[in-house]
Formats: C-alpha cells, structure tokens, sequence
C-alpha cells in the first residue's frame, strides 16, 4: 500500500515540485501518472523511491514511512520497489543473464535461488534466449525487457516504470505494455507508469492519475477519459 497524506515538496533553488497532494495506491493495482514536463511526476518518484523526502506532509510505503527513514537504511527499503528507465541502464559488459544476475547478487542472494530466479524472469519477459547475449547485441525493445527482468528479480512489491516506452516505437511500446500488465497479473506486482504516451494510455485503460504544476489534477479509475 502507498499512501501520501499532504505531502509537499521544495528544492533548495526554491521549486515547488509538489504542493500538498494526498493520494492511496492499493497493493496490485496497475497506475499511469501522467502530466506535462515539470508538473512534479519525477519528484513524485523520488519521494516513493527514497531519493527525495518530503517538505511536509508523509509518504507511507507499506506502512513505511519513507521520509523518516535514515540514510544507511534506504538501500534496504529500495530493495521492496523495482525501477525501470527509459533509457534501460543496462551494463554494458554483462550478458543479459549477468545483468539480471547482478541485482541479486547486491543483495546477497543464494547462488541457487539466484540462477533459478533469472531463468524464471528472463522466461517471463521473453528474452530466456538472449541469456548469453550482450545488451549492445539487442534491439531496443529487447533491452527494455532485461531492464524490467532485471528490476522484478527481486520481487518487489511495487514495480515503477519511468517512460518505459519513451525510446521505442509504437509496437515495441505495446509489447512493453502488455508485459507490464503480465507482471502485474502473475507476480501480483504494484505498477506505477510514468508516461507522456496518452495512445498507450487509450488503449490499455486503467486508473490514471494526472498530476499538473505540482498538485493533481484528476484521478480516474480505468476507462475514464483522458
């Protein structure tokens, strides 16, 4: 569960990113958040993430309170919530199974558990072919795929994409999309979208929060209009 109670947020330079927005996300549910640059989306996943804490107000991730956590201790809360790029982050150096692999190895996770782990991800996004491939060796649309692999390997309990389909042309977007759904469904993960992408939000109707100037403008479930 996500719960962000009046939550604002000021830089130092004197932004205001977001001003006192309120909102409850529930375990499993599928979100897009939408908005025009600078309206306070990305800070929005700053303060989720931990990379950002609050001016005021709380942001609560299950039962966490993420502003008030210390420092040493953000790793580990990170370690709940999946973030996929636009631009993948992929390591260039490392095989597609190395670069999921690499994400659970940060965490110490047995080598048994480990290699099963990816092979069942990897399965998942549909790339278990690529394994021993590298990530320059890949279409764009097939790195998106490690990125998310690479992210859900843990499984985390909340899944944020940010413009997964920035970078990738209309088909390519809606395979991204409708694996995100997949996740969503079989491993019961909580999906936060990120997105310029009104099309994708169209065609695959779910609740849509849009978020304009730092406050939010509209919260609709799915199949509302855009």
């Amino acid at each position: 569960m996500i719960k962000i109670e009046n939550a604002s947020k000021t830089y130092k330079n004197g932004t205001h990113a977001l001003s006192n927005i309120s909102l409850e996300i529930r375990d499993g549910e599928f979100v897009y958040i939408i908005g025009p640059t600078g309206s306070g989306k990305s800070t929005l996943i700053k303060l989720l993430n931990g990379e950002e804490v609050p001016s005021s107000g709380t942001v609560l991730v299950n039962d966490i309170n993420v502003g008030k956590l210390r420092h040493s201790k953000v790793p580990i809360y990170r370690r709940n919530i999946g973030v996929v790029f636009q631009d993948y982050r992929l390591l260039p150096r490392k095989t597609v199974f190395e670069n999921v692999a690499y994400a659970m190895e940060v965490v110490d996770a047995p080598r048994d558990t480990l290699r099963k782990r990816v092979r069942e991800v990897l399965k998942l996004v549909d790339v278990a072919d690529k394994s021993n491939v590298f990530p320059a060796e890949l279409s764009g649309g097939q790195q998106q795929r490690v990125a998310i692999a690479r992210a859900i390997a843990n499984k985390p309990s909340i899944l944020i994409a940010d413009e997964p389909t920035g970078n990738l042309d209309p088909k390519k977007s809606e395979e991204i999309i409708r694996l995100l759904e997949k996740i969503n469904q079989e491993e019961k993960t909580t999906i936060l979208i990120v997105t310029h992408d009104i099309e994708i939000v169209r065609r695959h109707p779910k609740r849509t929060i849009a978020i304009d100037s730092g406050h939010i403008k509209a919260d609709l479930a799915g199949g509302g209009s855009i």
